[in-house]
């Protein structure tokens, strides 16, 4: 009896088919898994760059800005983004005033997002910079919800971006809600 055990302890003919059983399936998990992980950066590292490119595009503007001109920009924010769906945006514009208070000048959302006022302006002041007396700045915000093609360790995400910009050519981007554009 004791032979035998020994034998059976030395034979190794079947080993790659009991080692293939064992390691494919964390092989796998591990590949699946890193996907995972890098298209979650993908996303989040591209909506960044995306919010950064519409503030920049926002602060270049000398002519009046109108509410479809920020709905079509949100439509470019969720075409560079790609492969998401739920792109929302928030664009407002910030005043420091003479007295030291910041004040909303005006703020249009997409989607669900609400405009900004200053009665609500104290949750994000803290977050805002030092800036001159009756100096402005651009506050865009984008939300993109991410569904994770594979459940491993990730959940759906919502990715809020926070950039702030100052108007480069004007001491302000001047602002209409129109929402139809004008005919040509």
């Amino acid at each position: 009896m004791k032979r035998l055990i020994t034998n059976y302890l030395k034979d190794t003919t079947a080993a790659v088919s009991l080692e293939t059983v064992i390691v494919f399936p964390m092989l796998t998990w591990a590949w699946v898994g890193t996907f995972a992980f890098f298209d979650a950066y993908r996303v989040y590292n591209t909506s960044i760059k995306a919010t950064f490119t519409i503030a920049d595009l926002i602060s270049r503007q000398t002519s009046t800005v109108y509410g479809y001109d920020i709905e079509g920009m949100a439509a470019m924010l969720e075409s560079m983004i790609r492969d998401t769906d739920g792109v929302e945006m928030r664009v407002t514009q910030i005043l420091r005033d003479t007295s030291g208070d910041y004040r909303v000048d005006w703020s249009h959302g997409t989607g669900t997002q609400a405009q900004l006022y200053t009665a609500n302006l104290a949750a994000v002041e803290d977050r805002l910079p030092d800036m001159a007396n009756g100096e402005r700045v651009v506050l865009v915000e984008s939300f993109v919800d991410y569904d994770p093609a594979f459940n491993i360790a990730i959940n759906d995400l919502t990715f809020d971006n926070f950039t702030l910009t100052r108007p480069r050519y004007a001491g302000q981007v001047p602002y209409d809600d129109a929402m139809t554009p004008p005919s040509s």
